[in-house]
């Protein structure tokens, strides 16, 4: 009976975590400052509770590979992860804001750092993001 238990309490654990899993897509304009060419993401995201979330995202430019690890709480936004540029890894941070314009849409804005770049690459300076994110 015990062992009974504990498996529809994982059963039903998994399967309520399931329901808060959500692809997402999200059209990017890195550092649309200088440079207004879209690019693009998609990921997972994992809503934890009305405020925090954790999901991890990866862009379609092959010339620098971007995957990360998001983590949210309210309206903040951290990123951890790395970019790829030709065999070489460099760590990469995000930190920024995230504002949800309609359920599932949302805007988000982050400050993009790859602190170990070669100066001489100006695709991995420091820049701002702009983003709008749509979960399904």
């Amino acid at each position: 009976i015990l062992v009974l238990t504990a498996l529809v309490l994982t059963a039903s654990s998994v399967l309520s975590a399931a329901s808060s899993l959500s692809p997402t897509f999200t059209i990017r304009y890195e550092d649309f400052i200088n440079d207004l060419s879209p690019g693009v993401a998609i990921g997972l995201r994992l809503t934890i509770d009305d405020d925090r979330y954790t999901g991890f995202e990866v862009n379609t430019d092959q010339d620098n590979f971007d995957t990360r690890l998001l983590l949210g709480w309210n309206w903040g936004v951290i990123g951890i992860g790395a970019v790829t540029v030709g065999d070489t890894v460099y760590p990469h941070y995000t930190f920024g804001v995230s504002y949800e314009v309609l359920p599932g849409l949302s805007s988000n804005f982050e400050y993009v750092m790859t602190p170990d770049a070669p100066a001489e690459d100006e695709s991995l300076r420091d820049h701002l993001r702009l983003a709008l994110s749509i979960s399904f």
